[in-house]
């Protein structure tokens, strides 16, 4: 089974012709795919394509995740409480299909994004939340390690999902002494020439803790960089997963799904 544990088939560059990309991800017997994004209308767009997918595509099991992703929270405090409250009753209105609160975090990379104190905040808010719902919680952290680990240390009963983030060595440790429940998303980068220090971590990594996701339509595969990528390149995370930790990829793919299916409840 090949799973794609992280992806956005409701963006703009893919939703407009998302039955082709999860087409191109069931015939090859792929049989996860789990979307997420970051604000209303993408949380609605996802919903649609997990009820749609399960009288369209019998061998996938297509799920969802809802939340406001960093660059996307208001950047004032009090017009938060209300999208809170909004996402919490989404939730309990589609409970089959919404499988995790994502995508959150702290992400320092723009300058327009809000302050922050105000990311921290929106952060600890949705971890409540994920606690309260018992759900996992997935983490966007770009240029903000140590301000994400600051609020996420008061949770580490929680899942915890780091998604696509290059961690180093020192930082993957860090999070390993943290989060007994950790996951963490391997994707194409760690195909990028650049990405030794990434790969230096993967090798020390419990294979537990190993999710595969594409980051779709971001982080295409080194050999289409520029291009846009899609679920079914998740492959090429798996090819060369098995080469960084040398094992088979039957035995990935065992690894991984049993990962991913304990996190997401699935």
């Amino acid at each position: 089974m090949i799973i794609d544990a992280h992806t956005h088939l409701n963006t703009n560059q893919l939703f407009w012709d998302y039955k082709k990309y999860l087409e191109n991800f069931e015939k090859i017997w792929w049989k996860i795919v789990v979307n997420a994004w970051a604000n209303n209308e993408y949380n609605q767009k996802w919903i649609q394509i997990s009820q749609e997918s399960i009288i369209i595509f019998s061998n996938l099991t297509v799920k969802t995740a809802i939340w406001r992703h960093p660059c996307d929270i208001p950047h004032n405090e009090s017009d938060f409480l209300p999208l809170l409250n909004e996402l919490e009753k989404l939730y309990e209105a589609n409970k089959d299909y919404i499988v995790t609160i994502w995508e959150c975090g702290i992400d320092l990379h723009f300058p327009e994004n809000p302050t922050v104190e105000v990311q921290q905040n929106a952060l600890k808010l949705q971890a409540e939340l994920a606690r309260k719902l018992n759900l996992p919680l997935m983490i966007h952290s770009r240029d903000g390690f140590h301000e994400t680990m600051e609020i996420l240390k008061d949770f580490s009963d929680l899942k915890i999902y780091f998604h696509a983030r290059g961690y180093w060595p020192d930082e993957l440790e860090e999070c390993e002494k943290t989060f007994p429940n950790l996951r963490i998303g391997c994707t194409n980068v760690i195909e990028y020439p650049s990405a030794e220090k990434i790969r230096e971590a993967i090798r020390n990594i419990k294979t537990a803790k190993i999710l595969t996701e594409t980051d779709a339509p971001f982080l295409p595969p080194q050999t289409m960089r520029g291009q846009q990528n899609e679920s079914a390149y998740v492959i090429y995370v798996y090819e060369k997963l098995c080469e960084i930790l040398g094992i088979e990829q039957k035995e990935l793919e065992k690894i991984v799904e049993k990962n991913t299916k304990s996190l997401y409840n699935i």
